[in-house]
């Protein structure tokens, strides 16, 4: 029954697959979306503008391309390249400009594998601001106006302030590359996952080990995207394996639940609201799941789409949430998807008896016929588990907040 429903869902490109709908291969919703955009090059990431219908395209060849676009025309258009790096861009962020009153002048804060992270304005394309990092840039996060955390290739995280040359607080505590970013709740804690197995929290006040917070017991699997949800209190980590993985604030040792069912890595995630994430696996599909739902718990509850059988790359979310956009391997790279049909499968109640797509989604068991196939990543070196005092800080530092 699942390989119908692969079938059905690799049919309806851009239609949203309720797990239910399997046997009646009925379509939710028709949308005229997905929107799909070329890039002139592989893409790495891709980010709407906080205000206009534009997309920032971060690509191999180092390039910011800038694509404005009609969701409701179904029409896109290129309309300016930023040269922001000599080797491949591998993240770029928008970032509000402190200098403007209204905040409507933008820059775009990015990172390449030449080891340069730079600030550009999105109007002029005139490069303000770099530096030169430890190792390859391959994670970026927005702080505040001036001020964004990039993580490289080495491991290392530093927090950069437009306004100096020099990192305010660095960190080199993981041992392999910085894939993914989450801030915390308090606005104060900053989540980080790594090649290396582990989940990082750090005090954005304090630098060096004393700005660790807690760190996680190694997890024998790379961890490859974060989000958090329920107003703060759970942390979730996308896998090599396909496991999503619990995390509860303040309790970093070990996972305390998880979430099976994606066949192959899980490259990008998206928080939808506090009860449900989008996920974008090496499959190249992008899933609706939900968790700790009074509906359907802790579970992969449809397809929102897919990219055929290219790995997903990014996944971003418009300001208004009406809008995610995907980027994959091959062309078309970029597409543009309507949120509403995740919106009506997370309120959708399964009905009884109907298979799930996720199997032994609540069971903490390691135990299966088939072993999930991963995408092949960069090993860097493996860390041995930690000692569980970082673990009991942490309980102690959130404790007071």
């Amino acid at each position: 029954q699942s390989q119908s429903l692969a079938r059905e869902c690799c049919k309806h490109h851009g239609r949203a697959m309720a797990v239910d709908e399997a046997s009646s291969l009925n379509p939710v919703l028709q949308p005229p979306l997905p929107l799909a955009v070329n890039s002139a090059a592989h893409c790495f990431d891709v980010q709407f503008h906080p205000r206009q219908p534009l997309l920032a395209a971060a690509t191999i060849t180092g390039a910011i391309e800038l694509h404005k676009f009609d969701a409701d025309a179904g029409t896109s258009e290129l309309v300016r390249s930023l040269s922001s790096h000599k080797d491949s861009c591998r993240t770029a962020r928008f970032l509000p400009a402190g200098d403007s009153a209204d905040g409507s002048a933008v820059h775009i804060a990015s990172a390449s594998a030449s080891c340069f992270t730079a600030v550009t304005d999105v109007e002029s394309g005139k490069k303000l601001w770099k530096a030169k990092l430890a190792a390859g840039g391959n994670a970026l996060l927005p702080l505040e106006p001036h001020r964004f955390v990039v993580g490289d290739d080495d491991g290392h995280i530093a927090v950069y302030d437009v306004r100096r040359k020099q990192p305010a607080v660095e960190w080199a505590e993981n041992e392999d590359f910085i894939t993914d970013f989450a801030l915390g709740s308090d606005h104060l804690s900053l989540c980080a996952t790594s090649g290396d197995g582990t989940l990082a929290v750090y005090d954005l006040r304090k630098a060096g080990t004393k700005g660790l917070i807690a760190m996680s017991d190694f997890q024998e699997d790379e961890f490859l995207s974060i989000t958090i949800v329920k107003d703060g209190s759970k942390v979730l980590c996308g896998s090599q394996t396909g496991i999503l993985c619990i995390f509860s604030w303040g309790d970093f040792g070990d996972m305390n639940d998880r979430i099976r069912g994606h066949p192959m890595s899980v490259d990008a995630m998206v928080k939808l609201d506090e009860d449900c994430v989008l996920t974008g696996s090496s499959d190249g599909r992008i899933r609706v799941v939900s968790v700790f739902s009074n509906i359907h718990k802790n579970n992969i509850i449809g397809f929102l789409g897919e990219h055929g059988d290219s790995p997903m790359e990014r996944l971003a979310l418009s300001p208004d949430k009406k809008l995610v956009v995907s980027a994959s391997h091959e062309q078309p790279a970029i597409r543009i998807w309507s949120t509403e049909d995740a919106y009506k499968l997370r309120s959708r109640k399964l009905r009884r008896g109907a298979p799930s797509v996720a199997e032994d989604d609540d069971s903490d068991s390691d135990d299966s016929d088939d072993e999930p196939q991963a995408k092949k990543r960069r090993k860097g070196k493996r860390r041995a588990p930690i000692a569980n005092a970082a673990t009991s800080a942490a309980k102690n530092f959130f404790s007071g907040l």
